[in-house]
């Protein structure tokens, strides 16, 4: 009796068993609790933020869902009179600062990267100087009015030009690559300019956006030196803009409770509060500030994860 042996591309096609362990099935209910224990509080900040102000204060904290819808608070922040100008301010010193500081950042770990670099030992110490020590406030401040940069957009971008914390990260990168490709380049008639923006950055390019996030984060969430540096109105920045706005509203609270306890009538304290508390108003703050980076970052992302495991692991 013959056996037919059926070729393995014709046999009809079984279904492999998925088997679901135990300890898969924990594993994936830790890992949803995880995430919904993470957004939750983001979460919780947009209903607040869609909240009526009133309500919050009267009632008390929203937890699923607004009793209340009400945009007055974004309202509140766009119809100042100071929020284009800022947020103008703030996308270009976020665009220009983060890639000003990537170009000098990565050119100073470029050629630390080189071996027989003069000086380099104390190039190094140097940096390492400024990533654990500061000058302090009045110090800083001199050395910043001394050298013309007080009131002038530029002391948002050049005092954050360099970070020694992002060079040890391209520094980790551009020690990985094959000194044989710089030497091909040399061979080639290529100079170190050509070699660094045509062959080293586009295959570092997941460090450098990286680093580029790290910048442009930092740069859209800066407040501080609005405050301390500059005087100008039309040098402010969104978060500082955020910030005033706040501190308003508190202020706004403030008198509210002051005039309950002095015995206002409910209409005057409805009349004195609006919609909007300080609570509703920080939120709104919070998801205007968020807003960009989370639309910017999802096409970064890729770059993001990968160019912090090539910073971490080559050396």
């Amino acid at each position: 009796m013959s056996t037919k042996i059926i070729p393995a591309e014709i046999r009809p096609y079984k279904k492999k068993k998925i088997k679901i362990s135990l300890f898969d099935v924990i594993n994936t209910i830790i890992l949803i609790l995880f995430s919904l224990i993470v957004l939750y509080p983001f979460y919780q900040c947009v209903i607040i933020s869609f909240s009526d102000g009133t309500d919050i204060t009267m009632n008390g904290m929203v937890y699923l869902w607004p009793r209340k819808w009400s945009i007055d608070s974004f309202t509140y922040m766009i119809d100042n009179d100071e929020f284009i100008r800022a947020a103008v301010n703030s996308v270009v010193r976020t665009v220009a600062g983060a890639l000003i500081a990537v170009v000098t950042t990565s050119g100073y770990a470029y050629a630390l990267s080189h071996n027989e670099l003069k000086l380099r030992k104390l190039y190094t110490a140097l940096g390492l100087i400024t990533m654990y020590f500061g000058g302090g406030l009045i110090p800083t401040f001199l050395v910043i009015r001394s050298v013309g940069l007080f009131d002038n957009f530029l002391v948002y971008i050049l005092p954050t030009a360099f970070s020694m914390f992002n060079a040890m990260v391209f520094l980790a990168n551009f020690r990985g690559v094959p000194k044989e490709l710089e030497e091909s380049a040399t061979i080639d008639g290529s100079n170190e300019l050509v070699y660094y923006f045509r062959i080293l950055v586009p295959i570092s390019m997941p460090v450098f956006a990286c680093v580029l996030l790290f910048d442009a984060v930092a740069q859209w969430n800066a407040y501080y030196d609005c405050m301390i540096y500059t005087q100008n109105d039309n040098l402010i920045v969104l978060a500082h803009v955020f910030a005033k706005m706040l501190l308003t509203a508190q202020y706004i609270e403030q008198r509210v409770a002051d005039a309950a306890i002095a015995g206002a009538s409910a209409e005057e304290l409805m009349a004195m509060r609006g919609s909007v508390s300080s609570l509703t108003t920080q939120m709104a703050g919070m998801v205007l500030t968020v807003a960009p980076i989370m639309c910017i970052y999802p096409f970064l992302q890729k770059y993001f994860i990968k160019g912090i495991m090539v910073g971490s692991l080559k050396g």
